[in-house]
């Protein structure tokens, strides 16, 4: 299993950096929840059932890493310097992310999860261990405020 792991892991390592920065809104608190939630998932590789489900397993520990990290600092400062954060990304899809890091965490990770991580609502749904209907509305809604975002409206 822990072949799998060091298999599967750099495919996924950028998704879940996104996934943990939609939380966190904070590029450091981000790389240390990932490295945190990594080392979660290699001890316990073993309670993987499905191997088809690495991702989603995965995805679920950065989630909960992440919640727990905000639950214990209370963190609510927002991203000061987005663009460091996208080194690799194409430029066009700074402006989303930007967006993204501005955007209520609770909705941005849904987009996150559909969208950088290649998810769909089931697989969504059972890393956020929500309905699928939820996972479909709060998709829609991240969406809607997204694009108020990107057109430089004020979210109301």
């Amino acid at each position: 299993m822990r072949q799998l792991f060091e298999q599967e892991y750099p495919k996924h390592e950028k998704s879940l950096f996104l996934v943990a920065l939609s939380y966190l809104h904070n590029t450091e608190d981000a790389k240390d929840v990932l490295q945190e939630a990594l080392l979660s998932a290699y001890k316990n590789i073993h309670t993987l059932r499905n191997r088809e489900y690495f991702k989603t397993w995965l995805t679920r520990i950065v989630i909960n890493k992440s919640k727990n990290f905000l639950k214990a600092k209370r963190y609510t400062e927002e991203l000061s310097d987005n663009l460091n954060v996208f080194y690799a990304l194409p430029e066009q899809d700074m402006e989303i992310m930007d967006a993204l890091c501005r955007m209520d965490p609770q909705l941005s990770v849904y987009i996150s999860l559909r969208f950088y991580n290649d998810m769909n609502y089931d697989e969504a749904a059972k890393a956020l261990n929500q309905p699928v209907s939820t996972v479909k509305y709060r998709t829609r809604k991240a969406l809607g405020q997204l694009k108020t975002l990107l057109e430089g409206e004020t979210m109301v």
